[in-house]
Parts: C-alpha cells; structure tokens; sequence
C-alpha cells in the first residue's frame, strides 16, 4: 500500500533545511516555527488490473498546512512547499512511481485557533502508480 502522507514528509524534510515537517503536530510545536504538517487525503483509485485487486493508479491528495512566526513567513514557505511538490513528478519511491503532481487549491491563508502562529496551506494531488 502507498503512504502518501510518509512519502510527502520525506520528501519535503529532504528539501526544507531547518524546517520541522510532521504528519501530526507535536505539542507546544509554535516554540520551533517554520513547521509544516503533512495530511492524506483519500482519492480516487483508477486504471485496475483485469483481476481488480490492487489500483495501477491512485491519485491521493494531501493537505499542507505551514506555521510559522508571520504570515508573510507561512505564505513564503508554502509557496516553496508547492515548487517541491511538483518537483516529485518522475520520482521513483519506496511506494511506487510518481506519474503528476496538480494543485487543485492553495497556497492559501488559513486561520487557526492559536494566536501564536500563522497558517497557509495547499492541496497536492499525486498520480502515483504502483511498480
């Protein structure tokens, strides 16, 4: 099985120095600013083999948030988050073949109930096909 969201993080930790990226949030994470947090989200399975069991092409999206000290700082950095994401297309991974990479929606500001932090985010959606 692909895991989009450990496949995101290890890609973006290799490529953000001195950015924390998580796929869930630690606790008093705003004392370390710029973090980035990686979310799946489910999406459509196509192209099945003739015995359907496993999909030849999944297409997962993933939600981004980024935190960091301003709004400008979270805007910055989600934007460079979105140039590496689409840096992904071509790549070989553990999980498969990464065919495309769309941005259905963002960089974009987000509001959060923390008054430490500012928060942007995007949408990635990945054409994976399994190997």
């Amino acid at each position: 099985m692909i895991d989009v969201e450990a496949l995101v993080v290890s890609w973006l930790a290799g490529r953000l120095d001195g950015t924390r990226v998580v796929a869930e949030l630690p606790a008093e994470f705003e004392r370390h600013l710029p973090v980035v947090q990686v979310t799946a989200l489910p999406g459509p399975k196509d192209t099945r083999p003739w015995n359907h069991r496993h999909p030849l092409l999944w297409r997962p999206r993933v939600d981004v948030d980024v935190f960091a000290a301003s709004r400008a700082a979270a805007f910055d950095l989600a934007s460079t988050v979105a140039g590496h994401l689409h840096e992904l297309t071509g790549q070989d991974n553990p999980w498969g073949y990464v065919a495309a990479v769309a941005e259905p929606a963002g960089p974009a500001w987000r509001p959060d109930y923390n008054p430490a932090v500012r928060r942007c985010g995007l949408t990635a959606e990945l054409a994976l096909r399994a190997d």
